[in-house]
């Protein structure tokens, strides 16, 4: 098969798997209000709790900073967490095509053509990344007119960029991630177990639900060897940075900024993996190795796969 042919063929499978997923419109509207309904949770039940903490921490400075300038903190975070796990579980979702084919036989009808696997492969992760990047840029853009409407906005035109560039990082990671797992999957029952596991598990891994800093160290290096959980750090970082900074800045030093670090630490703005924490630059470094992996990993799978199937 020639260059010209395969492109051509990876581009109509591309498009064959995101129109056959976007067909479920009801699941697709139902991946995007699970992660719309967790954010009215925290900001009704949970928002509370953690405004109370950040004041604990301010101690005699309280007063010195506004109800506003708290609940910046506090909603960059809940936005963080939201988009971080929506990366995952719109990954999750897309790559059910990957099993309806296996059900349906059509995985091995491709064995029977030139169709090289690499080309599959690559089909199946681009339509499943590319639905994983729009469904979570609705869910981030969606959080950004939170902050906007809740007057909590600081962000500048530089960090809203960057900030769909992380989204766009991580639906490569997470769909990469995912892809090989579900790669065994040969039937929606099992598929749909593994997606209620990873649904429930996820918030908490990249720290949605409960900063990661308040975990032991030992728990910290397995949660945070998850690629989604650097991505969501990467969120993070510049979802509150800016927030956290301003705050400082009111206070002006009167606390040496300790303020400022308790809230780093609080809010695990690094990762802590073994003995070490680091920051934003090795989160994209090791985002970038977790993708590079998982890419060869997941040709290797299926190619292995296709020929059994071929040779059976």
């Amino acid at each position: 098969m020639t260059a010209k042919k395969e492109l051509r063929a990876f581009k109509g499978m591309t498009i064959r798997n995101m129109k056959v997923y976007g067909k479920d419109k009801i699941s697709l509207l139902l991946s995007m209000l699970t992660q719309l309904i967790v954010l009215g949770l925290f900001v009704l039940f949970l928002k509370g709790n953690y405004v109370d903490v950040i004041n604990q921490e301010l101690g005699d400075l309280k007063n010195m900073l506004s109800k506003d300038d708290i609940e910046a903190i506090v909603n960059s975070w809940l936005v963080a967490g939201v988009v971080g796990t929506s990366v995952v579980t719109a990954a999750l979702n897309a790559l059910s095509v990957m099993v309806h084919d296996k059900m349906d036989r059509i995985d091995y009808d491709y064995t029977a053509t030139a169709v090289k696997s690499r080309t599959v492969v690559l089909s199946y992760f681009t339509g499943a990344m590319l639905s994983a990047v729009v469904t979570s840029s609705i869910l981030l853009t969606a959080g950004l007119g939170y902050l906007a409407v809740s007057g909590t906005f600081l962000l500048n035109p530089l960090d809203i960029i960057m900030l769909y560039g992380i989204v766009a990082l991580g639906s490569i990671s997470s769909t990469l991630v995912l892809m090989l797992f579900i790669s065994f999957f040969k039937k929606d029952s099992s598929l749909s177990a593994f997606g209620i596991l990873i649904s429930v598990a996820i918030g908490f891994v990249v720290g949605a639900y409960m900063p990661v800093g308040q975990f032991s160290q030992s728990v910290q290096t397995v949660v945070n060897l998850v690629p989604g959980s650097h991505i969501t750090a990467l969120l993070r970082n510049v979802l509150m940075q800016p927030a956290i900074n301003h705050a400082d800045s009111v206070i002006g030093g009167a606390d040496n900024h300790a303020f400022a670090k308790t809230l780093d630490d609080l809010f695990s703005m690094k990762l802590h993996v073994f003995n070490g924490s680091h920051g934003t630059n090795f989160m994209i470094i090791y985002s970038l190795a977790a993708i590079a992996l998982f890419l060869v990993l997941n040709i290797l799978v299926y190619r292995f796969a296709a020929k059994k199937a071929h040779n059976s």
